[in-house]
């Protein structure tokens, strides 16, 4: 007699995806928790160069994901995922607690690099599992929520630490934040042994470190991922880094306005995620083609006319097109990688869109404060331009 396989249950039934999904959304509120206490921390240090530290903690985390992301793929493949991301989560706590007792500004930076490579270590290897537990009908899908828990985290984690912050002060507020990844190890850890571990056998993987960046230049498809992820990290860049300066200093306007604004280009990545997983194949490729023309309007229009009102409605249309293109480009690197190499490209990829961000964050700084909000938005929208024509030749070939 022969048996029939087990059916595959959908991704709300799915135990090992709901604790991966749940573990990682745990981390990233654990990040966005500190965020805000960290700002608090470096004021009570150095009074007004508080921003100089953060910008350089900033930086930290770009040279710790871009140099150490990499190495991701080789410590799956030899201590196992489970292992390492868990792992990962219990540093994190580990470094928390150390911000609580901090009181020199070198302490934050050596903290910085260690809680920047607990991430370097996490978020590749759950990117590169996910596509192993689930099927590829369900990825698109596994890929949206994983975007949505990312904007909900940056969304809802400032107003949950000013709370707790509120009810424990800044430095109570990093312990608390700790069992945020105690937990997320935990769901790790409860994981079945081998649900994460077909992929990164350390007795049968052969792939080595350098194997990861070599795919991401050397295959069509993984280099399609790369501009896209450059596309998300130039208009992304200018949304975060910019806006501030229009809505304070030139529109002269309150901190609740600039928490609408910011809110709009959240709430419009949560909706381009959902969009994108209930679309058919046919609608989600005529969605990712039109995401970067859509963010070059939106740059082009607050060039134009930098208003409350237009720049909150380009935000949304940049937010929803930012997620479209984030999720199609995991699905690029689920598509075109597996068994042993998946992790090693999945944290190539990791390292390298961070590098793109750790030139326009700066970029898009210095011209703000040189050239003012307007002009700079023109200064992107060419950059956009110049980038998304090779995207928009490979996407056109990809989809006649």
């Amino acid at each position: 007699m022969s048996t029939q396989p087990a059916p595959i249950p959908p991704l709300w039934k799915h135990r090992v995806f709901q604790q991966l999904f749940w573990a990682h959304a745990l981390s990233l509120f654990g990040s966005g928790l500190s965020s805000l206490a960290l700002g608090l921390l470096a004021h009570q240090l150095v009074g007004a160069s508080a921003s100089t530290v953060l910008g350089i903690t900033l930086a930290i985390r770009i040279v710790v994901i871009v140099l150490c992301s990499p190495l991701a793929g080789q410590l799956a493949a030899k201590w196992g995922a489970r292992r390492m991301m868990a792992f990962s989560d219990v540093m994190r706590c580990g470094v928390l607690v150390g911000f609580f007792f901090a009181d020199a500004v070198w302490q934050i930076y050596a903290l910085a690099v260690l809680l920047n490579l607990g991430s370097a270590i996490f978020t590749p290897i759950y990117r590169a599992v996910i596509p192993d537990v689930v099927t590829p009908e369900q990825y698109p899908k596994a890929a949206a929520l994983g975007s949505i828990a990312y904007d909900t985290a940056n969304i809802l984690s400032p107003s949950i630490a000013a709370l707790v912050i509120a009810l424990v002060g800044f430095r109570g507020n990093f312990v608390i934040d700790g069992f945020t990844f105690l937990a997320s190890a935990a769901l790790i850890i409860g994981l079945p042994r081998l649900a994460t571990e077909h992929a990164t056998n350390a007795k049968k993987s052969t792939v080595s470190v350098g194997h990861g960046l070599k795919a991401m230049f050397h295959r069509m498809q993984l280099r399609q991922s790369l501009f896209l992820a450059l596309q998300t990290s130039i208009a992304g860049a200018f949304v975060i880094v910019s806006t501030v300066d229009l809505v304070k200093n030139e529109l002269r306007l309150s901190d609740t306005a600039y928490a609408w604004i910011m809110g709009a280009f959240g709430v419009g990545s949560v909706c381009g995620a959902l969009l994108y997983a209930r679309l058919s194949t046919r609608l989600r490729n005529f969605c990712v083609k039109s995401s970067a023309p859509l963010m070059l309007v939106a740059l082009v229009a607050v060039a134009i006319a930098p208003r409350y009102a237009i720049v909150m409605a380009a935000w949304s249309l940049i937010g929803t097109s930012y997620s479209i293109l984030g999720v199609r480009g995991s699905e690029l690197l689920a598509e075109n990688s597996s068994g042993d190499e998946r992790p090693h490209i999945f944290a190539a990829h990791f390292a390298l869109s961070h590098a793109g961000w750790g030139l326009t964050y700066p970029l898009a700084g210095f011209l703000t404060t040189a050239l003012g909000f307007g002009e700079t938005g023109w200064v992107f929208a060419v950059i956009m331009a110049c980038v998304s024509i090779p995207t928009w030749i490979a996407k056109t070939r990809e989809f006649p």
